[in-house]
């Protein structure tokens, strides 16, 4: 069985929701909101007011997801994170509240862990969450993790700064993208490439299942 976990993306005036299979427990989903923040900012450029649109918040967290399992596998995989739709079956929950729309001149953004209370009522939890209710949420879910990220781009890739999963080389940091467009006109990238492509398990004959919790 995985570790299965709503997440909410939400702004005073708008609520996505997406769910995930594995891994919603506190160790790997808070270094994962933290690189995720990362990673959008470096998606947004100087369109910052991006960073602030529940929609496109949880776009790009989707993305990040897929560039996570394209680089553990390095094969074809969806993303584990997803629109919730119907789905019904979690243990974990987590809030990621952004500010109002374009308030971009110190964006800060809220991160919160929850473990569900089994036999309560998930409708009420959803419409509690949706609405901004928080103060009852407590009657669902008891909180584990709460803490505050800034949605900066510390760093990453040395030609273009892409801080997110696909860094192929580490002295000096590049990722795959830049990788693959200079690979013809750069004698140490395609050296490097090479190496890559001889130590990652590219191509396998068995199936790469993931851990199961």
């Amino acid at each position: 069985m995985g570790t299965r976990g709503e997440i909410y993306v939400r702004n005073p005036t708008s609520t996505v929701e997406l769910w995930r299979h594995y891994d919603t427990y506190p160790d790997y989903m808070v270094p994962y909101f933290k690189l995720f923040a990362q990673y959008a900012a470096w998606c947004v450029g100087n369109q910052r007011h991006w960073l602030t649109y529940p929609e496109d918040v949880a776009a790009m967290l989707i993305a990040f997801d897929y560039e996570i399992h394209v680089g553990d596998m390095f094969g074809p995989s969806p993303p584990d994170m997803r629109p919730r739709g119907r789905i019904n079956d979690f243990e974990k929950v987590w809030i990621l509240d952004i500010p109002a729309l374009n308030e971009v001149e110190d964006i800060v953004w809220r991160v919160r862990g929850f473990d569900h209370r089994y036999g309560s009522d998930e409708k009420a939890m959803r419409n509690a969450i949706r609405k901004g209710q928080d103060r009852l949420l407590s009657k669902y879910l008891k909180k584990t993790v709460d803490f505050e990220i800034r949605p900066e781009n510390s760093g990453g890739c040395k030609l273009c700064g892409y801080p997110g999963p696909l860094i192929i080389t580490e002295n000096p940091a590049m990722c795959v993208y830049c990788a693959l467009r200079l690979r013809r006109s750069d004698d140490f990238v395609r050296a490097e490439i090479q190496r890559v492509f001889r130590v990652l398990p590219l191509i396998s004959d068995k199936p790469v299942r993931k851990k199961e919790i």
